[in-house]
């Protein structure tokens, strides 16, 4: 059994690490690994996007495809690991369309977790896959760096 979040919390710094990674990457999709601490409540924290190089093969797939690569995964978890941190999602972006999980997305991605998916203009969204491969809006709360977490704390 997992534990479903009911809310997913970032900072602006987060999302603008996120945005410029994504932009970066277009008009091929971007990705990245949203780390954070192990979550004790429903409220998932995430403090860290670890950008990520789309390694779809092949290439010419990429502006609606994406894969990290296993090397990234395993470097990001071992380095999250030594600060109290684990790996919450992964985020990718669609270049060109809504941020809704794609049939491929819900295939391809990791069952009983969480995704991050940023639209053509940049606005994410989070959803939870289940094991069944169906998708979940999971709401989203952003704070301003410098203030308080609201519900997240």
């Amino acid at each position: 059994m997992h534990f479903v979040p009911s809310l997913l919390c970032l900072n602006h710094q987060c999302l603008t690490v996120l945005d410029c990674n994504f932009r970066a990457r277009y008009p091929e999709e971007g990705c990245a690994l949203l780390l954070g601490p192990i979550p004790t409540q429903s409220h998932w924290l995430v403090n860290t996007v670890w950008p990520c190089c789309n390694v779809w093969q092949p290439p010419e797939e990429r502006t609606s495809c994406f894969a990290i690569d296993p090397r990234e995964q395993l470097a990001a978890q071992r380095w999250a690991r030594g600060k109290g941190l684990q790996p919450l999602a992964v985020a990718h972006s669609h270049p060109g369309t809504a941020a809704f999980p794609s049939e491929q997305d819900r295939r391809l991605g990791l069952p009983e977790a969480l995704m991050l998916i940023t639209d053509r203009d940049g606005l994410p969204r989070a959803w939870w896959l289940d094991a069944d491969r169906r998708v979940t809006s999971i709401p989203m709360e952003v704070w301003d760096s410098g203030r308080s977490q609201g519900a997240c704390l």
